[in-house]
């Protein structure tokens, strides 16, 4: 990194009085780099992010090596890497997060991205390089040839390991590039390891995009019992079969063309368009596969919300039963079989199912609020009142239990 500042030639200075300099200054630079430390941390996870941060005040022999650099003719950079951070991300979009953040809420004097300038054929890899202006008061006197910035750098989980390794074997080596053949081994690890971050990246993508349909489709099921209470969950009951004649892809050449997971993303996404009657074929063509146990219970639980969705109750607790033969510890099948019951008023059942659930985790704010609301229908008001309280316990602002404690209060007392 190079900084606008400059100074005189380093060779006027004497080496010993130059370390003399440098001890006595560096406690005030580990104060400074400690400070910078606490101020990003803070800022980070204040928008929920914990990333992995390592640190360093760049020692003497390493300092003085790099005065020697300097270019010739009289004018030389300012050193601006003496105080370093890494930050190290999972992901690459965590990077573009922390990045925004460090541009947002620090004083950043130069960005660079180091992996612009390499070609596909050569050593190095991505990284984001930040310096951040010191607070001169913070830091007080600066060594020579110093600027008063800290460098950051932004780097994944990868990242930071291709350069560890490579530091160690190309950076610090006092031997000459190695040939070609440990050239092209070189290149493809490094190759490897990029391909490596946008695959678990892709992999945190899709996992995002399920997360977001399950929580579109659970809305839709608990808003089938909002109304009656007037305390609905948010969300919207699904379109229906409205559209399904839209849908131009045909079932078994889609199951034959893709994998699972295409397939299963196929159904979710009719599911969560309100398109049922094609979300339950393309679940049973799915069923149909050879699947493990585990993967078969989530396919039937998401056939029966399907069916859930379509009033077709009968055939929803069927499912719903189904998933429980394959996975009996999966608490969100047990909610789903006790929200039905609820719903044909089996209320005994609901309760049952219910408690089975909390029996497997008892921190569970869906199993909890259902089983409020049928102790409420059982006219069980204190347990009901309980489980409401609990509820609020793990979710202080859950607006529906807030709703059914004044709604049992003022039947009550």
């Amino acid at each position: 990194m190079r900084h606008p500042e400059k100074t005189t030639s380093p060779g006027s200075l004497d080496r010993q009085r130059l370390k003399s300099i440098y001890e006595s200054l560096r406690p005030a630079y580990e104060a400074a780099l400690q400070a910078v430390l606490r101020e990003i941390r803070a800022c980070l996870e204040r928008h929920g992010h914990s990333p992995n941060i390592k640190y360093r005040v760049k020692r003497f022999e390493n300092y003085f090596e790099k005065l020697g650099r300097f270019d010739q003719g009289g004018k030389p950079q300012a050193l601006s890497d003496l105080l370093g951070l890494r930050i190290i991300c999972p992901f690459l979009e965590d990077l573009e997060t922390v990045e925004g953040l460090l541009v947002k809420n620090f004083e950043v004097v130069e960005l660079e991205r180091k992996g612009a300038r390499h070609s596909f054929r050569e050593f190095g890899y991505d990284s984001v390089h930040l310096l951040i202006r010191l607070d001169r008061e913070l830091l007080g006197e600066t060594l020579p040839h110093s600027a008063a910035v800290a460098e950051v750098q932004l780097r994944t989980i990868l990242q930071d390991a291709w350069a560890e390794v490579e530091h160690e074997l190309i950076y610090k080596s006092d031997i000459s590039l190695p040939n070609e053949s440990v050239k092209r081994k070189l290149a493809s690890l490094n190759a490897t390891l990029t391909l490596s971050d946008l695959i678990f990246q892709e992999i945190r993508d899709y996992q995002r995009e399920i997360r977001d349909r399950d929580r579109k489709r659970r809305q839709s099921l608990e808003a089938k019992l909002g109304a009656p209470f007037c305390i609905s969950m948010p969300g919207a009951e699904p379109a229906g079969d409205q559209g399904q004649a839209a849908v131009s892809l045909e079932l078994g050449s889609r199951l034959g063309q893709h994998k699972l997971e295409r397939a299963m993303l196929a159904a979710l996404d009719a599911h969560s368009r309100g398109e049922l009657g094609q979300a339950v074929q393309l679940y049973t063509q799915i069923l149909r596969l050879k699947l493990a146990d585990p993967i078969r219970a989530l396919v039937y639980n998401h056939r029966g919300m399907a069916h859930f969705a379509r009033s077709d109750y009968r055939r929803a607790i069927r499912d719903f039963s189904r998933a429980i033969d394959f996975d009996a510890k999966n608490t969100r099948c047990y909610n789903n079989r006790a929200l039905t019951f609820r719903v044909l008023k089996r209320f005994d059942r609901s309760l049952a199912d219910y408690d089975r659930s909390l029996a497997i985790k008892s921190s569970q704010l869906d199993a909890l609020w259902g089983r409020a609301q049928t102790c409420y229908e059982m006219k069980l008001f204190t347990q009901a009142l309980a489980d409401c309280e609990k509820a609020l316990a793990l979710q202080a602002d859950f607006a529906p239990a807030q709703a059914l404690v004044r709604r049992i209060g003022s039947q009550v007392f």
